[in-house]
């Protein structure tokens, strides 16, 4: 055995004998140990393998988080993944279903795909109140109304929840403040079974939201790289909703981001307030583009709100009280596959920009 041969932790004795025969079968010999007797191999081992109550017990000896565990158990509970985010394990594994794909791992024939193979959009309001946090849930349930894999970040700890403006807000699943990952890697796939998630026949949309203290626990730089370029790496389309304080989460999402959206009303406060916002933002990216929303009481036209804030305006959108009732009676995901608009047509718009480079200004939807 060598020191980056897998380490079997557990004091369950059958499931170390189906793990050793498991990695035998994958041409490794491990080792095994007790919690209390990892040693060395802890920080060694590639990978270690471990059932949630030796996890714990290895959370509690204050053991560092570390790259390459794997979560073992051989009867899941329904919260199993969740467990598994909370110790930081990068894989959860349910016994006999999953023992192919183990074997497979152990073996090095489980690659992960090409990193960048996704797209990154950030959507963030050049004021407050210009309503980005439901258009970003919007632009995101469209993406996967269309087909697509898609993941939904709320990194906005004093928003007022995504998962309110989907509906969601009592669905079961891992929040920011439950995701513990370190600074390793983790899969969408694992993403996609702790996460609230909703299919719409080929499409996906996993959601990811602080927790109800709204202290924004768990919403780190460390974090938010792991989940972006998780779903990044898998061909995802990832949309995450920004606070206008751009904190450190917030710039690792700007410089990961294919697209950012500001979505800017056309009053003059607003444009005023947007273009401070826009001024940091070029700092941190050059992808930046607007999303101008009406009625303008003032009278401003297109035109003026992008000599104002200086940045090319992607699309247009009226005030839409069909939408704001839908959200505030049912949430978005009631949408029908046919519903219209001028926000969807306006999110449909960002939609394309973000699958081509740049994208031509269609004509005003609030006049």
């Amino acid at each position: 055995m060598t020191a980056r041969d897998p380490l079997i932790v557990t004091r369950d004795v059958g499931l170390a004998e189906e793990l050793s025969r498991i990695a035998a079968a994958a041409g490794r010999e491990p080792r095994r140990a007790a919690p209390e007797d990892v040693g060395e191999g802890w920080r060694t081992a590639r990978p270690v393998l471990l059932d949630p109550c030796a996890a714990a017990e290895c959370t509690a000896a204050g053991l560092p988080r570390r790259t390459g565990t794997v979560l073992v158990s051989r009867d899941p509970e329904p919260d199993f993944w969740r467990e598994a985010f909370r110790h930081g394990a990068r894989h959860a594994v349910g016994l006999p279903e999953d023992e192919q794909w183990l074997v497979e791992l152990l073996a090095g024939l489980t690659e992960e795909p090409v990193s960048g193979a996704g797209s990154v959009l950030a959507v963030l309001g050049g004021c407050g109140g210009a309503g980005a946090s439901v258009f970003a849930a919007l632009t995101a349930v469209l993406a996967a109304g269309e087909g697509r894999r898609c993941m939904l970040l709320d990194c906005d700890p004093l928003g007022g929840g995504l998962d309110f403006a989907l509906g969601e807000e009592r669905a079961d699943g891992v929040r920011w403040s439950e995701l513990s990952i370190g600074t390793g890697r983790v899969t969408a796939d694992a993403l996609r079974e702790a996460l609230p998630t909703r299919r719409f026949g080929s499409g996906v949309l996993s959601l990811l939201c602080p927790g109800r203290s709204g202290r924004g626990e768990g919403i780190t730089k460390s974090s938010v790289e792991a989940v972006v370029e998780a779903g990044a790496r898998a061909g995802e389309t990832v949309v995450c909703d920004l606070p206008r304080t751009l904190d450190e989460p917030s710039a690792e999402v700007l410089r990961r981001a294919d697209l950012t959206a500001v979505v800017i009303p056309a009053e003059v406060r607003a444009c005023a307030a947007a273009g401070r916002l826009l001024t940091s933002l070029r700092e941190r990216t050059d992808a930046v583009r607007a999303v101008v929303r009406g009625p303008a009481p003032g009278g401003l036209e297109v035109s003026d709100v992008r000599r104002s804030v200086d940045v090319e305006i992607l699309a247009t959108m009226r005030a839409d009280p069909r939408m704001a009732g839908l959200v505030d009676r049912f949430g978005l995901y009631a949408l029908g596959s046919g519903t219209r608009g001028p926000s969807v047509r306006a999110a449909r718009k960002v939609l394309g920009a973000l699958a081509e480079t740049r994208r031509e200004t269609g004509d005003s939807d609030f006049r």
